[in-house]
């Protein structure tokens, strides 16, 4: 074959060389820009179906929450002398919420904007159902502990709501003559709190609480546990006093426990130290300061406390000044739902009057 034939045959297969790989390149470019193309559109449908997830969850949280604060209550119960009127939730069920369908609790977290908004909505709801707990009517006291055992399922070991399940249960107990259904209320209410002292040691309304109602059982034991509830009480009024130095029922309360003890028979004492190793001292003085505090903190005039002043007085055998008192007292606000402190102040007015 001549050179110029074969430059030919060169040139001409150079030529179809670079027309192939020419070829190659466009066509791999045009496979990679068919790709990044399907790349493009796959993200977004993704970016796509994430924001429809994420409107989706968002209405499922808010209707988790609407639901949550708009559930029906429970049926009343009927405030009668029977034991099916104590609600069965025990200690460990105030704290667990692990009988509860998921479907109740799954979103409680997911939003921040959420959880700001709930610390206030509880304090709304407390601010009402504190001020109901006043009342002296027991079928909203009924209502509020039905609300706040709801609540309790709602926000699983919450101290705020336990501890005024502990305090409804007192003011139901604190209503009832039936000693059984008295002692059941009060237990109940003794559970509550201690379920609130399992989640925090330094709040001043969770010790005050745990210690009326272990004070008030103790009226209902035989001495030996009253000594023991005794010791109990004042130990979680000391916390709460320390907590809340200017709390006026802390200190009522706190007196009560003086005059108790100032008024022990010697052979009790006797059984006390024997029980215990020594005998619980106090004197009808050291109460009387404790309820002279609390005259001095309290704002209103609490008729109970001037009823103690003057018992305390009468005691220490004043009994001009405990007349005095007494009649302060006909002019106090009673905090209790009987008429025993109003039957109590006559009895002694005319005891002691001509003094």
């Amino acid at each position: 074959m001549s050179l110029q034939n074969n430059l030919s045959a060169f040139l001409g297969a150079a030529v179809l060389g670079v027309i192939g790989a020419a070829g190659m390149f466009f066509a791999e470019h045009y496979r990679q820009r068919n790709m990044r193309n399907a790349v493009v559109k796959d993200l977004a449908r993704l970016e796509k179906e994430i924001s429809q997830l994420k409107l989706d969850l968002q209405q499922l949280q808010n209707q988790s929450h609407i639901e949550r604060h708009s559930r029906p209550k429970r049926p009343n119960r009927a405030y009668a002398k029977k034991s099916n009127s104590i609600v069965s939730t025990t200690t460990d069920d105030y704290l667990s919420a692990a009988n509860l369908d998921s479907s109740d609790l799954e979103f409680y977290d997911l939003s921040d904007e959420e959880s700001k908004k709930e610390p206030d909505c509880i304090q709304v709801i407390l601010k009402e159902l504190d001020e109901k707990l006043e009342l002296k009517d027991i079928q909203v006291i009924e209502e509020v502990l039905q609300r706040l055992e709801d609540l309790c399922l709602d926000y699983p070991g919450n101290p705020e709501f336990l501890y005024r399940i502990g305090k409804a249960h007192h003011k139901l107990a604190d209503a009832c003559d039936d000693k059984e259904l008295k002692e059941k209320y009060l237990n109940k209410g003794i559970d509550a709190c201690s379920s609130a002292l399992k989640v925090v040691s330094d709040h001043a309304d969770v010790h005050k609480w745990y210690a009326v109602l272990i004070g008030s059982r103790s009226k209902l034991v035989p001495f030996q546990d009253r000594i023991h509830d005794g010791n109990i009480y004042k130990k979680h009024v000391e916390i709460a006093l320390s907590l809340n130095p200017n709390d006026a029922s802390l200190h009522f309360m706190l007196g009560m426990f003086n005059y108790e003890l100032a008024g022990l028979k010697w052979y009790e004492k006797k059984i006390a130290a024997a029980l215990f190793g020594s005998s619980p001292e106090s004197t009808y003085e050291e109460a009387c300061f404790q309820f002279l505090e609390t005259e001095r903190l309290s704002t209103f005039e609490w008729k109970e406390n001037r009823l103690m002043i003057a018992k305390c007085k009468i005691a220490m055998r004043e009994y001009k000044t405990a007349v005095e008192w007494l009649y302060r007292a006909t002019q106090g606000h009673c905090t209790s739902l009987d008429g025993k402190v109003d039957n109590e102040i006559d009895t002694l007015l005319q005891k002691y009057k001509q003094y």
